[in-house]
Formats: structure tokens, C-alpha cells, sequence
């Protein structure tokens, strides 16, 4: 079955049964953004986590082994979507610049991709408006001079 396809079931079921991906998460035991990417084809569960979320959602055999298959990341990003369109201005707004102090605190050097996480929070401003709090926290990578 094709990623799409399962993932467009996948959703297709969570929503049918009112979860959130919180709701999801907890019944793994892992991280909400995590969980998502696991459950868009991103990431991989393990074949218990799998189980666990095919009980939840009632899914079938061949998409439970699907969540715990190692993922093909291919994606390119949706620049008609306003989230992902925001993220990739910031990243080319700030890009640099945070790239720049980085390297100021840390070395000549890479924040990894691959030992890391991320959490997003609802947070109240200073002027009580509605704000998303995201945190990318990575394994610093020194390049290493041969």
C-alpha cells in the first residue's frame, strides 16, 4: 500500500474515533510530534507501539507492520501550505543569523537532525493572545578538521 494511502487511513480513522494525536501518544508512550510523524509516514513505531495504535484505531494487519517499516523520507515541502510555507520563511528569514550566533556558542558545527526532538506548546502571550511555542532541540555536531 502506498504511503498516502496509508496514511490517508491512518487519519481517516483517528478522526473517526475523536483522537487527538495527544490521545495517541499517550496510548504509545512517546512524544505528540513524534507519534505524528510516525503516523504520516515519517517516522517508524515500534512493532508493540504499532499494535498498540492499531488496537486504538482498529486498523488493519498490513497498515499496523506499515507504522513499524523503516520510512522512505521524500517528502518535499507543500509550499501551498501556510504552516509549512511559515516554517520554511522563518528558517530563510532567520536561517542565517541562527546559524551565525550558533557557531558564536558553540563551534564551527551542526545541530543534528537525527539525535533530536521537538515540542510544540500552546502558550499565553504577554498581552494574553494565543501563541505556538516550538522547540527544536538537537545533538550539537562539531565538523571535524582532517
Amino acid at each position: 500500500m502506498e504511503k498516502e494511502a496509508i496514511r490517508s487511513k491512518v487519519k481517516a480513522a483517528r478522526l473517526g474515533k475523536k483522537l487527538t494525536i495527544a490521545d495517541v501518544a499517550k496510548v504509545v508512550g512517546k512524544n505528540p510530534t513524534f507519534v505524528a510523524a510516525a503516523l504520516n509516514g515519517n517516522h517508524r513505531l515500534t512493532p508493540d507501539e504499532a499494535v498498540k495504535v492499531g488496537q486504538l484505531l482498529d486498523l488493519d494487519n498490513e497498515i499496523v507492520q506499515s507504522l513499524s517499516r523503516f520510512p522512505v523520507r521524500t517528502d518535499l515541502p507543500n509550499m501551498t501550505d501556510p504552516f509549512k510555507y511559515r516554517l520554511l520563511e522563518i528558517v530563510g528569514l532567520y536561517g542565517d543569523s541562527l546559524r551565525e550566533v550558533a557557531n558564536e556558542m558553540f563551534g564551527d558545527g551542526i545541530m543534528s537532525a537525527i539525535d533530536f526532538t521537538v515540542d510544540m506548546e500552546k502558550v499565553t502571550g504577554s498581552q494574553g493572545e494565543t501563541r505556538c511555542k516550538i522547540t527544536l532541540n538537537g545533538k550539537w555536531l562539531e565538523y571535524k578538521t582532517f
